[in-house]
């Protein structure tokens, strides 16, 4: 048996907006095209049989958009429940992404999947004035040297990619005007 340990730096981002939490989670929600993911998701991958197949009912899903909703973890909910508090702010992850963006990263390197989908957090403030956005850029996660080795060039650029397109996403939710 061999262990390995790799050590490697992530970054956390953070957005601050005043917009309220209901309104910054139906913002991203409708980004995420949230009624066409999840479910709708797993079956696409889950029966297309052929590349033609995958590709065509993940564009149906993304509905022009980046990224599709796979799922959210609604944490204040049970906290509350856990703490016996009412006053927990909201807390929600949500997860999404891409299978057309995600394969060209993990044909370069499958511990990708470990990052991949990628992440967010929006987060009540504790004084109710506004939303954080709270997510580890990507390309510090993804493209991290694995077994001795340098990282992908390829993987690196995908990896980026992939945080730009996050960020992106990000202020475009919370943009004032946004509709």
């Amino acid at each position: 048996m061999a262990k390995s340990i790799v050590e490697y730096t992530a970054r956390r981002i953070i957005y601050d907006t005043p917009l309220p939490f209901a309104e910054v989670a139906t913002r991203l929600e409708a980004q995420l095209n949230k009624p066409s993911g999840g479910k709708e998701l797993f079956h696409v991958l889950g029966s297309a049989k052929t590349k033609d197949e995958l590709e065509s009912g993940i564009k149906a899903l993304a509905d022009g958009h980046d990224f599709i909703f796979f799922a959210e973890f609604v944490h204040h909910r049970w906290l509350s429940t856990y703490t016996e508090s009412t006053n927990t702010p909201k807390a929600v992850v949500y997860v999404f992404g891409n299978p057309l963006i995600a394969q060209a990263m993990l044909q370069r390197d499958l511990a990708a999947g470990l990052n991949i989908p990628p992440k967010l957090m929006l987060l009540e403030k504790t004084d109710g004035g506004g939303t954080k956005i709270v997510y580890d850029d990507p390309a510090s996660l993804i493209a991290v040297p694995a077994y001795g080795q340098v990282v992908d060039d390829t993987l690196k650029r995908a990896a980026e990619d992939l945080s730009v397109k996050v960020e992106a996403l990000v202020k475009t939710v919370i943009t004032e005007n946004a509709a």
